[in-house]
């Protein structure tokens, strides 16, 4: 028998809830649930990837839509005064006629619809039932007199309705949560049931003064918690690194003479590199095997390893940060150590990148506010920035306005982020911004450095506030650098070829 996963009324709240949610997944579906008032498990039209998305998400969705709406301050509900069915309103969620009509509005655009109250407690906050009971029993004016209560403290919905609220708060201060949870409601309850002009400030004081330490408490906590993790984390890198080390040593030693040449070649340097910069791009298996075919893997590589190997390697590293390949027992373990260590320092340095251009985007760079959203978008598009959450993309395009005014980084950031935004800005001066420069460059860069600036000493200015690399890398850069500059400016002057020929008389001269 077929089972429904999305019924005519679910579907209309996704479609009715998305334009708040702003969720890639549910936009990816919405065609479909537009086409489709009822989807079942059987329905021919559903591909398996659709329908295993659905089922996984369809929960979180309805939960995450729920919150999305209120009800409506000016006129929260309303009664027909007919008692014919015929001129009743129809709900927008069961298409049902209703005689008390709930209205209830989009947080994010305002936009208004009728609901019935069955579809109010099947689809709608526990917040909005609270509220509908009181409006309904008590007092109309109750979401009015809620909005200004949670406009003047903020802090109320989240200590009534965020069930993950204070997350990391230890068990022996939760009784203090729950005295202030039972002591909010109980005050807001009765706040709520007459029409008041006047908040209940003296009444709430206790409560909030109590959960602002609560917080503090929970930060404290959640802080101590992100430097254990970090703390395990690098020591689990650091065994992971002397692993890959004696793995490599070993290698080093039981290698024969052609292996020796085999590693040294520049055709298996080459061909290492260019698989690891496709593992550490994070690419699905497919994907990866496409991009992977369109390399050319030397020939005496070919008994050695193939597609099918790496792709089990790229998976490992994806999980795990690391490529120990122990299923894979016919492979050589120098390559697979060989591997690894290429993979490893990719990785590092890809997200030391991401770690200076979010930097950038943020604070180190002068931009206009839609320069600098765009930029971050961008970042957010990378692996790397997939593993930071989606709210705090925003918190980081105002950012560098918030710490010029002495605000501290936000507390609720991932820990790893916090740690080299915190880097970056002990290195700022007293005064002013200045961007986090990289530790490599590439010759795209480097012209473009020339191309942008009139002289060698703008260009080689534009380059030091960029780069710092290693100082013997850093004297062969300025002094690539400096000749392309005056190469440049002969050819803009045509007179390359006297240049050229006076250069060959003093090297003559010599």
């Amino acid at each position: 028998m077929a089972t429904t996963i999305l019924t005519p009324a679910e579907n209309r709240f996704l479609q009715l809830s998305q334009p708040a949610l702003q969720l890639p997944d549910l936009t990816r579906v919405m065609p479909l649930l537009r086409d489709h008032p009822t989807i079942k498990d059987s329905s021919e039209f559903l591909s398996r990837s659709a329908r295993q998305l659905l089922v996984d998400q369809r929960v979180a969705w309805l939960v995450q839509g729920s919150e999305a709406w209120k009800l409506l301050a000016r006129l929260p509900y309303a009664i027909n005064d007919s008692d014919h069915r015929t001129d009743w309103r129809h709900c927008a969620l069961c298409h049902k006629p209703v005689r008390y009509e709930y209205h209830v509005v989009l947080r994010t655009d305002g936009h208004e619809i009728v609901v019935g109250s069955e579809c109010v407690k099947k689809f709608m906050s526990d917040e909005m039932q609270y509220l509908m009971a009181i409006t309904t029993e008590d007092n109309f004016h109750a979401v009015a007199q809620y909005d200004d209560l949670t406009a003047h403290y903020p802090q109320v919905p989240e200590i009534l309705w965020d069930d993950q609220a204070l997350p990391h708060l230890p068990q022996s201060h939760q009784h203090r949560q729950r005295w202030v949870q039972k002591g909010t409601k109980s005050t807001v309850t009765g706040y709520l049931k007459h029409r008041s002009p006047t908040l209940p400030e003296q009444q709430l004081s206790p409560y909030l003064t109590e959960y602002q330490v609560l917080q503090d408490v929970d930060q404290a906590a959640a802080t101590s918690q992100a430097e254990q993790q970090e703390k395990a984390a690098a020591a689990s890198e650091r065994v992971a690194e002397q692993e890959a080390a004696a793995a490599w040593a070993a290698a080093n030693q039981a290698q024969s003479t052609a292996e020796q040449r085999l590693r040294a070649s520049t055709d298996y340097r080459g061909y290492l590199k260019a698989v690891a910069t496709l593992i550490v791009q994070h690419l699905p298996l497919a994907a990866f095997k496409e991009h992977l075919g369109e390399l050319t893997m030397p020939r005496s590589l070919q008994r050695l390893v193939n597609s099918y190997q790496l792709g089990v390697m790229a998976t490992e590293f994806a999980r795990t940060g690391q490529i120990q390949a122990t299923r894979l027992q016919i492979v050589p373990r120098y390559l697979v150590a060989d591997l690894n260590q290429v993979s490893r320092q990719l990785a590092a340095q890809r997200q030391r990148d991401w770690n200076d251009d979010v930097f950038n985007a943020a604070v180190g760079f002068d931009l206009t506010p839609a320069e600098r959203q765009s930029r971050l978008a961008q970042l957010h598009d990378s692996w790397e920035g997939q593993r930071i959450p989606a709210a705090v993309y925003p918190e980081l395009a105002t950012l560098r306005e918030k710490l010029t005014q002495g605000a501290a980084l936000p507390a609720g950031w991932p820990q790893a982020l916090r740690t080299a935004i915190s880097k970056r800005l002990d290195r700022q001066p007293e005064t002013g911004w200045v961007p986090a420069r990289k530790n490599h460059v590439t010759p795209k860069q480097l012209r473009r450095l020339v191309d942008r600036q009139p002289d060698f000493a703008a260009a080689a200015q534009a380059y030091h506030r960029l780069y710092a690399l290693p100082a013997e890398d850093e004297a062969v850069t300025l002094s690539a650098l400096q000749r392309y500059t005056l190469l440049v400016a002969d050819q803009r002057a045509q007179r390359q070829q006297a240049t050229d020929n006076l250069v060959a008389q003093l090297l003559k001269q010599k």
